[in-house]
């Protein structure tokens, strides 16, 4: 059996750890953070539990390289923000340990300057030969969207002779009672997010948009979502589909990442942009610098703790467009699950789940042997079956819509 790391253990990092302990693949499961009280309480409720909690700084890569080597790891699960992506690549690298995460910084074109550059090719560039050379996998993006979505486009591109575009699509109609405003992820990234330049792949080139501007369109979703308004938003998946050669070469000439979202939030996060209090980078108030966006986040209900109030549902999808023996084919491969039915399954809400569940598989089937690849790399370089096959076993419901045309 292997040993693994969880760095990182709100919600997301709390649900990979409920996965890893269910896992016969996995010996001690080590749940590290700055502030452990959630990794404390996770170890405390699960029956016989592997867990150790030990207090990690994943900004320490010297320290983090000795500790992964001390206790053997074979694989660690960074669920921190992307700002510590680097460090603890850095420290797998030099220790010996497969590496998931589930997000990258936001994605930036050669030539557009940006204060940090741990967006996802920026990793790739860094660290994927020093990976391949200890036959190690530093799988990056690997939560729901990006990760599992980028799956779901590679397995619909397999079974198609060429392609045209492909649309990674995330509804919601979450209802979150008793505040009045409240999100069931990270606020901060949610910001950052939807006040960022919206970079896609259009006509085979990257190209931008304005915030809450570009590429506006309605979708009708499966029920009961219907038709909602969807907007195009920074993200890593809506860049690396569309710039992946497998699929440039079979034809893909557009990707796109879009979110739907309601007025309230529209608004909101424009306000947000307009004070340019949707930053990481510090500012001094009053002598002490902080993060704009921490500040405006900071009163808000931490995303872990809103499972019980949240009703609705959510759907996060990959549409790809593209042609087989002959016929035009419309692929629509997705999960949808009730905001209500997951926690009274989990514990958790939806949206920590739908995030959680795709690295704790990937980290067992890469361990397991049945994830060969190796280097860092996006989701949809792998081999997706494993995954495909296990996602539905595992808690992540997926469903696949095929549409073509019909010809006598």
């Amino acid at each position: 059996m292997a040993n693994a790391l969880i760095i990182g253990t709100g919600g997301v990092g709390s649900v990979v750890g409920q996965k890893l302990h269910g896992y016969a693949a996995f010996d001690r499961i080590f749940l590290g953070d700055v502030d452990t009280t959630y990794a404390q309480r996770l170890h405390e409720r699960t029956k016989k539990s592997r867990f150790e909690v030990v207090p990690i700084n994943a900004m320490d890569s010297a320290g983090l390289a000795s500790f992964l080597q001390e206790k053997k790891i074979a694989v660690t699960l960074n669920a921190a923000t992307w700002q510590v992506n680097h460090s603890v690549l850095d420290a797998c690298a030099q220790a010996g340990s497969h590496y998931l995460d589930m997000a990258a910084d936001i994605y930036s074109p050669p030539g557009v300057k940006r204060p940090a550059k741990n967006s996802y090719e920026a990793e790739i560039e860094k660290f994927d030969v020093r990976f391949r050379e200890k036959n190690l996998l530093g799988l990056l993006c690997m939560g729901c969207d990006p990760g599992a979505v980028n799956v779901f486009a590679r397995w619909a591109m397999d079974r198609l002779d060429t392609a045209e575009s492909i649309r990674v699509l995330d509804a919601d109609n979450a209802d979150v009672k008793g505040y009045r405003f409240a999100v069931l992820f990270s606020p901060e990234t949610l910001f950052e997010e939807l006040g960022a330049v919206p970079y896609f792949i259009k006509d085979a080139r990257v190209v931008s948009g304005k915030p809450l501007e570009t590429e506006m369109e309605w979708h009708r979703f499966p029920p009961p979502l219907g038709l909602m308004k969807t907007y195009a938003v920074a993200h890593e998946e809506g860049v690396s589909l569309g710039l992946y050669k497998p699929f440039v070469d079979k034809g893909v000439r557009y990707s796109v990442f879009k979110y739907t979202l309601s007025d309230k939030v529209v608004q909101l996060a424009k306000s947000l942009a307009l004070l340019e209090l949707d930053s990481w980078k510090k500012v001094k108030v009053d002598g002490v610098e902080v993060s704009p966006v921490r500040v405006a986040c900071a009163n808000l209900p931490k995303p872990a703790t809103l499972g019980a109030t949240a009703d609705g549902y959510s759907c996060v999808g990959t549409e790809v467009l593209g042609m087989k023996d002959g016929k035009r084919v419309e692929y629509f491969i997705y999960t949808m699950d009730s905001h209500h039915e997951t926690y009274e399954r989990y514990g958790y809400s939806l949206t920590v789940v739908q995030t959680g569940i795709p690295p704790a598989l990937a980290a067992r089937l890469i361990v397991e042997g049945a994830i060969p690849e190796r280097g860092v790399m996006m989701p949809e370089a792998l081999a997706p079956d494993a995954l495909m096959d296990n996602f539905s076993k595992e808690g992540l419901k997926i469903f696949v819509e095929k549409r073509e045309v019909f010809e006598k």
